[in-house]
């Protein structure tokens, strides 16, 4: 464990212990496991595609949140961030959701390109397609709140930078 919350720069048990991970999960094997297979069989293609293109567009959003997140950096943001956290446990939630991004590109593709599978198989790819889909959305607000934080703190030091300077110019 501790090796995995080294990895994760202390995210480990937040992520494990996020009840949006478990909720998904849950709720996405009832929906895999017990949804009638010829249903989920003639829309796995329609699925799949759906995945692609939606994962791969979040995964341009989380591109795009994380160059916001750099551009608010400078030297006087990073040393406000060093005082409470280290700079890498910030990055956490892009990789993290960059990941679940990915994997849900990859469930995408292999729903296109699988064929008909044993139906164990099928099941258990149809349950990761739709995991890592709800998870990823979930997961995209959380990033959109993480980055409203950040942009709070940012607008807040600039406003005291601000003050600063219009002292000292009196």
């Amino acid at each position: 464990m501790k090796r995995s919350d080294k990895v994760m720069n202390g995210w480990f048990k937040d992520t494990i212990l996020d009840p949006a991970l478990w909720i998904t999960i849950i709720a996405t094997a009832l929906i895999a496991f017990l949804w009638d297979e010829s249903t989920l069989l003639s829309v796995r293609i329609n699925v799949g595609t759906a995945l692609v293109a939606m994962s791969a567009t979040l995964l341009g959003i989380i591109l795009a949140g994380l160059a916001i997140f750099v551009v608010f950096l400078d030297k006087k943001y990073i040393a406000l961030i060093e005082k409470y956290f280290k700079i890498e446990t910030e990055l956490w939630p892009f990789k993290w959701t960059a990941l679940i991004a990915i994997l849900c590109v990859a469930f995408g593709m292999v729903l296109i390109l699988l064929g008909e599978p044993c139906t164990l198989l099928f099941r258990f790819i149809i349950w990761g397609a739709l995991w890592s889909f709800s998870y990823l959305l979930w997961q995209i607000y959380e990033l959109v709140k993480f980055l409203t934080e950040h942009a709070k703190a940012r607008a807040k030091q600039i406003q005291i930078d601000n003050e600063k300077t219009k002292n000292k110019n009196r």
